[in-house]
């Protein structure tokens, strides 16, 4: 709708000046009958043939034809000069770059020789000459300022369907290592509580109120994340990896990190983890996981060793078998974002993911 309201402005700033040019040789005809009414159909026609070419924009055929009708006109005597303000006003609607000049520059010649051999060089001959001439460089830069206008509009709309298709991608790479990390680990305590139940109810008991714990913490992480707020402590993570992994029967263990690392790399790193557990979790059947983490050559390294297979059967990702596309692809972004890299490996002694971070 808006693109047809800038279109019918630009018609509207051209077509509107042309009953005002048109009423001085209205007003300028011959005494005869037959003379007036040819002047008539000459005015009627350039009325014509200029809304035609600026609807339709068929500049070879209509734009000569519009030419020929004014210098016609323009020969009929006094007050019919004010018709090259026609070829001035239409130009810019139908003609770009050198063209354009042409077309102006034509128009002004045309009103200062016609006027300076019909009615002769008065008072008013500059203002004539140069409000033909001001009137084809005001209507060129106002159709342009209507372009402008209208370019900027499409661009806003781009911008704003490109922002929505990125906050949805965002958000479903927010879910999914959200939920998947946190299911993954409900899945293993809820298969230690079967497992228990029977022999050793306190420990099943125990297991229990940690998927309660889980559970709680998964709602306040999917209303954090719906809030754009969500944001994750290393710290926290690599505790409750080390718990998921131990409930869930592997041997765990994580390197000590002698240096405090600045809240945006540990948020990432925060991920890494939280990505890393879910697979190991998931797809690993690993006995034994471990995480290092440490700081050389001004960045941060994480990394999560198993000694299971890697990902799922028959997926394949950018770095080969055992790499799953939406997961890692999704922690790949997020390593972006902070001018990290992620390096995933596997092969016979087990799986390893490896995320690297400026340290500053």
């Amino acid at each position: 709708m808006s693109g047809l309201w800038c279109h019918l402005q630009r018609h509207g700033v051209v077509l509107i000046w042309l009953p005002v040019l048109l009423l001085f040789p209205l007003l300028n005809l011959s005494d005869g009958v037959l003379p007036a009414v040819g002047q008539v159909a000459l005015v009627l026609g350039i009325a014509a043939v200029a809304v035609a070419l600026v609807v339709t924009g068929r500049v070879p055929v209509l734009l000569p034809a519009l030419v020929v009708l004014i210098v016609l006109a323009a020969m009929q005597g006094e007050g019919w000069q004010t018709v090259w303000g026609v070829l001035a006003i239409v130009s810019p609607a139908v003609l770009r770059g050198w063209r354009l000049l042409v077309a102006i520059a034509a128009a002004t010649v045309g009103v200062a020789v016609s006027i300076a051999l019909i009615e002769g060089v008065g008072d008013a001959y500059l203002l004539s000459v140069g409000g033909t001439l001001l009137s084809g460089i005001t209507t060129t830069s106002f159709l342009r300022l209507i372009e402008a206008v209208e370019q900027l509009r499409r661009t806003r709309e781009e911008l704003a369907r490109a922002a929505v298709a990125e906050e949805r991608a965002r958000m479903s790479r927010d879910l999914h290592d959200l939920l998947g990390h946190t299911l993954s680990v409900m899945v293993v305590k809820a298969e230690a509580v079967r497992r228990l139940a029977a022999r050793d109810p306190e420990a099943a008991a125990a297991h229990a109120a940690d998927i309660e714990e889980v559970g709680r913490a998964a709602l306040a992480d999917v209303r954090v994340a719906v809030d754009q707020m969500k944001t994750l402590s290393l710290a926290e993570e690599l505790d409750g990896a080390l718990r998921a992994l131990d409930a869930a029967g592997i041997r765990t263990s994580a390197t000590p990190a002698p240096f405090e690392v600045p809240d945006i790399a540990g948020q990432a790193l925060a991920w890494v983890v939280r990505e890393g557990t879910t697979n190991v979790l998931r797809h690993s059947g690993a006995a034994s996981c471990r995480f290092e983490l440490t700081a050389d050559d001004g960045e941060f390294r994480l990394a999560v060793i198993d000694d299971g297979v890697g990902g799922p059967v028959g997926e394949v990702g950018s770095n080969g078998p055992g790499e799953r596309a939406g997961g890692l692809e999704g922690l790949r972004q997020r390593l972006r974002a902070v001018d990290g890299r992620l390096d995933v490996r596997a092969g016979a002694e087990g799986f390893r993911l490896e995320a690297r971070v400026p340290a500053s």
